[in-house]
């Protein structure tokens, strides 16, 4: 938890999100799976929100940076110039979500 009160984690697969958020807590599901669905479940302001991938592409970048970078973290004082330039144009679109709370 990390002392947070408020979260809000945003995914680009609407199947998983779905799932976690519209499956009942027992079954033979993945252990994963269940340990986020009990968090949401207990924590009021949390919340799992599907983001179509096309209207968040500075996150999509960075988790593409993060998947080929060999460092566990990278902490940036500043945006890169490409992330800088992928935010203007996102910001330009509507950022419809779907939100999908427990």
């Amino acid at each position: 938890k990390q002392g947070y009160d408020e979260v809000t984690v945003q995914s680009d697969n609407l199947e998983n999100v779905i799932y976690i958020c519209e499956s009942k807590l027992r079954g033979p599901k993945n252990s994963l799976i269940r340990r986020i669905q009990q968090i949401l479940a207990f924590e009021d302001k949390w919340s799992l929100i599907y983001v179509p991938r096309e209207t968040n592409r500075a996150a999509d970048a960075l988790a593409k940076m993060g998947l080929l970078s060999g460092e566990t973290l990278h902490m940036f004082e500043d945006p890169l110039l490409e992330i800088k330039e992928i935010s203007k144009d996102d910001n330009t679109f509507d950022n419809l979500s779907m939100i999908y709370s427990m």
